[in-house]
């Protein structure tokens, strides 16, 4: 398969965190060894949180599709499907039989790989980092028209976390010494700004099947509907807004997906017991 080039878009400011100094929530880099001998800290996007983001939306569409009642999946079920599982047995006979189950009935599990019991199954997705469109990073990029410093790119957003002790609420609580105290916190995000790009790929290793690369174009298809995805951190306060787009479309194929999923309901729900 061609490997799916994707170019995202930033609508809104992004932050993919590595952490915190004081009350600051601090961006994400890599060092970049640059082609006239320098060396700079440049954002970017982990390989991890794009493969996260395709794994949540097949999870998600996958329990939505299989009809689950609230409670009915064990917590190792869950882990299964959207963080990939875990290793809870010890052993070295790898279970052929389920492997193919799972590559039969619920083949986006083997496309992303999984632990299961005494098994860990590689995946044949190949996910690179998305690496910001800059000078820094000119000699690894599709397009280099254009590009300004990754400094240019970078910002940082304030906000404040509101103290109820003067507002409406304050009818509610005891004004001892604890609320009288009190004051509002400001805090700080390092972003990168709306209308900063980014550039990956995704492939399948020469493992990978028709139906591999099915269940890929799916999962774009559920984590970016319509050319629009949510990146990295802090997505529910408006963070991390992108518009993608690829050089393979892929819009359609969750329908196929969900064909698979509906088609082979009953095993599936028997396989996830199997496997957790």
């Amino acid at each position: 398969m061609t490997a799916i080039d994707y170019t995202l878009t930033l609508t809104s400011p992004f932050h993919h965190g590595a952490g915190t100094q004081g009350n600051t929530s601090i961006l994400r880099t890599q060092t970049v060894h640059t082609g006239d001998g320098r060396m700079a800290q440049v954002p970017f996007l982990s390989a991890n949180s794009i493969r996260h983001g395709l794994r949540n939306a097949l999870a998600w569409e996958t329990v939505k599709t299989l009809r689950l009642e609230p409670g009915s999946l064990t917590k190792g079920q869950v882990d299964l499907l959207f963080t990939g599982g875990a290793v809870t047995e010890k052993g070295a006979q790898t279970d052929l039989q389920a492997y193919r189950d799972a590559h039969t009935l619920l083949p986006w599990l083997t496309m992303l790989g999984y632990a299961s019991r005494s098994d860990i199954i590689e995946g044949t997705l190949r996910a690179s980092d998305a690496i910001l469109s800059c000078q820094e990073n000119q000699e690894r990029l599709r397009d280099t028209e254009e590009l300004k410093p990754a400094g240019y790119w970078r910002s940082e957003e304030f906000g404040t976390r509101m103290d109820q002790s003067d507002g409406p609420l304050a009818t509610l609580m005891d004004m001892g010494a604890e609320a009288a105290g009190s004051t509002q916190m400001i805090y700080s995000v390092q972003t990168l700004s709306p209308g900063a790009r980014l550039e990956g790929s995704l492939q399948l290793s020469a493992a990978a099947t028709s139906t591999d690369e099915t269940m890929l174009k799916a999962a774009l298809d559920l984590w970016a509907p319509d050319g629009h995805t949510l990146l990295a951190a802090k997505t529910g306060s408006g963070y991390g807004r992108a518009d993608i787009r690829t050089n393979i479309p892929y819009q359609g194929a969750a329908s196929l997906m969900r064909e698979q999923v509906e088609a082979h309901r009953d095993e599936i729900i028997s396989l996830l017991g199997r496997l957790a």
